[in-house]
């Protein structure tokens, strides 16, 4: 989506829309055009194996035609498919979903926008939409489907603390021939800790011996409490290369609720044969903190007697 003449043109072929609620597609062209006073505006939504139905407010009482405007008063599950534009020699088409909201929630988990803050950080909501915001006759802002008390605009300002967090909906109520719509936009804010750097380090012992038995898998599993942007990796190369029946997987973070980050890497090995036994393969996270590293050792169940 942008702004143009402080309108909203729709841009993006996929488009998601919330059952029940006012939506609309409006084409803007991108470039400019000469004026053809005499060209019609058409909007077809395309019907499968019967072709394109032309769209129109008296076979579809739901909709509203003005301009390069399609409006639903409201959008319906009914009303997903592809949409088409055309006027003269311009063409746009739009593919739409519709769905619906969540059980027992007043926004769709399936159309949220994130928004991380840092704690102690300024955490800014503000309820912001071009096309209607003009026609609504109030706008409210919620938190977890519960009003905010003395919300003036429905803009939230302040510094972010931890049980800030959670689902913020600006709600805008349009009154539509005789009727009152909700249109809602929903933000998921999680608070986050303080995230200067920090040494990273990995977790457990520092030399793991891991009993295994010839032609089986095993997983190795090293998990560090780190940075985003840390080197985080398995050192699996040996004098000749690397073995083939050794794997790595890719790294998997968590953020816990006050600001962690724990990043964990598997080792996959696939039958297990006497090359992969009494060689250390190294997990190792790095950053400009420093390094830390920790090793697993395979050895044959029956070999664990020798161990010191």
């Amino acid at each position: 989506m942008f702004t143009s003449t402080s309108e909203t043109c729709t841009l993006r072929f996929n488009i998601t829309a919330v059952r029940g609620e006012p939506f609309y597609l409006k084409y803007c062209s991108l470039a400019p055009e000469p004026k053809n006073e005499t060209a019609a505006v058409r909007w077809y939504k395309s019907s499968g194996s019967h072709g394109r139905i032309e769209l129109n407010s008296s076979s579809f009482p739901r909709i509203s035609l003005y301009d390069h405007v399609l409006e639903f008063w409201p959008v319906e599950l009914e009303d997903s498919g592809s949409y088409f534009f055309h006027m003269g020699n311009n063409t746009r088409e739009w593919k739409l979903n519709v769905i619906g909201k969540s059980k027992h929630r007043c926004f769709a988990e399936k159309l949220l926008f994130s928004k991380p803050v840092e704690v102690q950080k300024s955490l800014r909501v503000k309820c912001i939409n071009t096309h209607y915001e003009k026609l609504a006759n109030r706008t409210s802002l919620y938190k977890n489907c519960q009003e905010i008390e003395n919300n003036k605009n429905a803009v939230l300002l302040k510094k972010a603390e931890f049980e800030d967090q959670g689902y913020y909906t600006c709600v805008y109520f349009i009154p539509h021939n005789g009727k009152l719509f909700h249109v809602t936009k929903t933000y998921n804010i999680t608070v986050v800790g303080d995230r200067s750097k920090i040494t990273p380090v990995l977790l457990g012992p520092k030399l793991n011996y891991v009993k295994v038995e010839l032609g089986k898998d095993v997983k190795l599993n090293c998990s560090a409490l780190a940075n985003e942007k840390d080197a985080f990796y398995w050192n699996v190369w040996e004098e000749n290369g690397k073995e083939p029946n050794v794997h790595e997987e890719n790294i998997t973070r968590i953020r816990t609720p006050d600001g962690k980050l724990y990043a964990s890497r598997i080792l996959r090995i696939e039958n297990i044969n006497e090359k992969n036994l009494n060689f250390s393969y190294n997990c190792s996270v790095a950053s400009e903190g420093g390094t830390d590293i920790i090793s697993f050792v395979l050895l044959k169940k029956e070999g664990m007697v020798d161990i010191p």
